[in-house]
């Protein structure tokens, strides 16, 4: 299967991954050595392009790009990678590190943390962090978690996902750009930081403007920034229409290129209320189109 002879724009868009990033693979994985044309060119072959495809489909898949590298390369014709143990252990790091932060032990939960640096930012978030901060959520509505403990699991998990974004640096700068910006009065921002990262190892430039911002204020960022999605989450359901107001003046602000995605579980009264915004409660459904 040589057939193929392409140019790196060309596997870019073939395989969804940024030219700089498969530079940035190039060069610090070694994993590909592609020939090059009369012109200097770099010539790619439909080999090349299916490891790059394996290797793409590991890292969406929430591993490491490390780890994604040395799978492709142990895979069979299928690229289907070795069975991991990963859900079980995620699941007891979940239940330790949620027992440390309700007895407010950081340095307890600081050595559970350290021992995620075996699984990849993705699965951090969607095994641990984010069903911890539901667990913390659930517990103090049943009234088992206090205010007190809810506000120092929030606080740790809010810098775990901040330092994963600065370790990504905000995303490739090469990806199209994303603006992610509570709306007025919503104060949560955990969901938003998480989304703001797994956009980041989807390839795209991340522009976080934080919680609580004025639809205007947010409109001309965008348009400064030349953005090309607007990601925003509702936590707590508002009173009456406020939120399907505040859809439609952003909307109405926004350029019409530019995609508007709000979700979180307050999003609910947005389902089919404002043409041009879209609900979504998980960034594989934002990155769906």
């Amino acid at each position: 299967m040589t057939s193929g002879v392409y140019r790196i724009g060309t596997v870019a868009e073939m395989v969804g991954v940024p030219r700089n990033t498969l530079l940035a693979w190039e060069r610090r994985y070694g994993l590909l050595d592609p020939d090059r044309t009369v012109g200097g060119y770099r010539a790619y072959t439909d080999d090349d392009v299916a490891k790059l495809r394996r290797i793409k489909g590991l890292v969406d898949r929430g591993y490491k790009i490390s780890e994604a590298v040395a799978l492709a390369g142990r895979s069979g014709p299928e690229g289907h990678a070795p069975p991991r143990w990963a859900d079980d252990a995620l699941l007891a790091l979940r239940a330790e590190m949620l027992d440390r932060l309700i007895a407010f032990d950081r340095a307890g939960a600081e050595a559970v943390r350290r021992r995620l640096h075996l699984f990849s930012f993705q699965q951090g978030i969607e095994a641990v962090y984010l069903p911890l901060l539901r667990e913390v959520g659930e517990g103090w509505h049943a009234g088992t978690v206090t205010v007190a403990q809810e506000h120092f699991a929030s606080a740790f998990c809010r810098e775990q996902f901040t330092s994963m974004l600065h370790k990504l640096e905000g995303g490739p700068e090469s990806g199209p750009l994303a603006v992610c910006a509570g709306v007025p009065g919503e104060l949560h921002e955990l969901g938003l930081l998480a989304v703001a990262v797994q956009l980041a190892l989807r390839g795209w430039r991340i522009s976080y403007l934080g919680a609580d911002l004025p639809p205007e204020d947010l409109a001309a960022a965008v348009h400064t920034q030349k953005a090309s999605l607007v990601c925003q989450s509702v936590v707590l359901r508002q009173h009456g229409s406020a939120l399907v107001a505040y859809a439609r003046r952003l909307r109405a602000l926004l350029d019409p290129g530019v995609r508007l995605v709000i979700g979180g579980a307050g999003a609910v009264d947005l389902v089919g209320a404002v043409p041009g915004v879209e609900v979504a409660h998980h960034v594989d459904a934002v990155l769906s189109d």
